[in-house]
């Protein structure tokens, strides 16, 4: 509607003081003219850059995430850096309710923030601000003249339990290729083990029968799996470490 008070007002204006048949109607009719040219082209001017009509609303979204990347070491948020800068970053999620990973927007509107929680699940915190107009009337004043909302800020806070860990999407690679390799040296490790340790058992008693041997080397695999699986958290965390001091890019 502004922009049709515009246009009258422009019109008026020019009609009124080129084509009014006596000098009081065209002082009149572009005296209107321009008074209606003026306070439409004021209220743009000062929607647009001290948002006249307009106030702010907050709306506050909480989402339950899960491992940006599926594995069996370690929960992960990721970040991709901007332009190979440390402090600007692309987050890079996955909600719980989503198989696609999602990531935060590249504007200078949306501040990230990562924080570590006592809580046993992650979450994504989002707080979003925008200008809206007060009432029907502005809103029904500023038609056509665009969206009626306009964006202020975004800020992303990250929730994550102690057991997760932020890398880049290069360190994750590199946390991937090491872990396959310790876990194809650990099967290998572990079979030699339990031969070794059968081997020994068999050379003390020659008259083990199949059987015997069988369940013999069943028993040490077992102990031997679960030694393994106790060791696994501080092999993890010492690899978890070794990832943080490479290369984010």
């Amino acid at each position: 509607m502004i922009l049709i008070i515009l246009m009258l007002g422009l019109i008026l204006f020019i009609v009124g003081f080129l084509a009014g048949a006596t000098k009081p109607q065209r002082w009149t009719i572009g005296g209107i003219g321009l008074i209606l040219l003026v306070s439409a082209a004021t209220l743009m001017i000062g929607n647009d850059t001290q948002h006249w009509g307009m106030h702010q609303t907050t709306k506050t979204t909480t989402t339950s995430l899960t491992s940006a990347v599926k594995n069996d070491y370690v929960d992960l948020l990721l970040y991709e850096p901007i332009k190979h800068a440390k402090t600007e970053k692309v987050y890079v999620y996955r909600q719980a309710s989503h198989t696609k990973v999602q990531h935060t927007a590249t504007s200078l509107k949306t501040k990230n923030t990562v924080t570590t929680t006592a809580q046993s699940s992650a979450k994504l915190v989002t707080t979003t601000k925008h200008w809206e107009y007060k009432s029907g009337l502005w809103r029904w004043l500023y038609t056509w003249t665009g969206h009626h909302s306009a964006l202020i800020s975004t800020h992303n806070t990250f929730k994550l339990p102690k057991t997760w860990t932020t890398l880049s999407v290069s360190q994750a690679k590199w946390l991937a290729k090491q872990a396959k390799a310790q876990e194809k040296a650990a099967k290998v490790t572990l079979a030699k083990t339990v031969a070794a340790q059968v081997k020994q058992a068999r050379q003390a008693d020659p008259s083990m029968t199949t059987t015997q041997v069988a369940t013999l080397t069943k028993k040490i695999q077992t102990a031997a799996t679960k030694a393994a699986e106790k060791q696994a958290p501080t092999l993890i965390t010492k690899l978890i470490k070794q990832t943080k001091q490479q290369s984010i890019y």
